[in-house]
This record gives C-alpha cells, structure tokens and sequence, in this order.
C-alpha cells in the first residue's frame, strides 16, 4: 500500500466506519432527520446541517484543489445558514457530502505519492500531504460536534 492508498483509507474510515476513534460520519447522520439536522441546543452553534453543508464544501474544494483548481470560497458557501430542511432536502445533502467525500477518496487513491510531500502553489502553504491530512482531520473535527449536537446536549 503506497502512501495516497493510505491516506485515502484514512478518509474512507472517517466517512464510512471501522475507524478506531468511533462512530464514521455516514454512522453519525444515520437516524437523523431534518428537525434534529437544523435544531440549534447550544445558542451561537451551527446545526448538523450547517456542518454537513460546510464539510460538503471542503470535501469539493479539496477535490478541485488536488486536481489542479483553487476555488474560492464564500461566507455562504463555508457556513450556511439552514433553518429549515425538507426530509428531501436533508437527504440530498447527506448524499452530497458523502458522494463529495467519495470522490475526495478517489481523488487521493489517484494522486501520486512521489507528489505527496511536494510544495503546493502559491499562495497555498504547505505541502498535498498537508492539504489531505488536514481535510481528514477537519473532518474529525467536525465529525465530533454532530455527533454531540445529535444527542442535543451540551459536552461537559
């Protein structure tokens, strides 16, 4: 296994399960409905579907970007606002992340690793190798909050 194949199993385990640290983001959203994805518990938190919408983004963004884009990103398009949501709505949401997140997998599965540690162009910092490792752990990141804001209490 060369080390994009790595790096795309890492991603595969966040987004679809059997990864060490819990429950995979297609595990989290499962069960969650369209009340409970825009239902705010914490004043001055985004809801699950604000988070799923963001990640969604990033998983595009970090596509293009491998592939040779550099998208810009708005306000809106890093953190929506979603107050209300169709079940049809939530649902194609969830399918855009995680097809997002296929494709962000295949993308890296495809990348060469001779390429991996070579420096990104300006104006981006660091190195691809940065660029995935950090969507992965963006990922987790926000991975945790929807699971918190699932169970509509605060993290003490």
């Amino acid at each position: 296994m060369n080390e994009s194949d790595r790096l795309a199993k890492e991603l595969e385990l966040a987004l679809h399960g059997g990864a060490w640290h819990g429950p995979s983001w297609r595990e989290i959203v499962n069960g969650v409905g369209p009340t409970v994805a825009t239902r705010r518990p914490l004043s001055g938190v985004h809801s699950i579907a604000e988070l799923v919408a963001h990640a969604a983004t990033w998983n595009e963004v970090v596509v293009a970007r491998l592939g040779g884009g550099n998208p810009a990103v708005t306000p809106e398009e890093n953190f929506p606002r979603i107050d209300r949501l169709t079940r049809t709505q939530w649902r194609d949401l969830v399918a855009r992340f995680l097809d997002g997140g296929d494709a962000l997998v295949r993308q890296v599965r495809e990348f060469p690793p001779t390429k991996l540690h070579e420096r990104r162009p300006r104006p981006a910092d660091g190195t691809w190798q940065d660029l995935i490792l950090g969507q992965l752990q963006h990922l987790l990141y926000h991975g945790g909050q929807v699971a918190l804001l699932k169970k509509g209490r605060p993290a003490r």
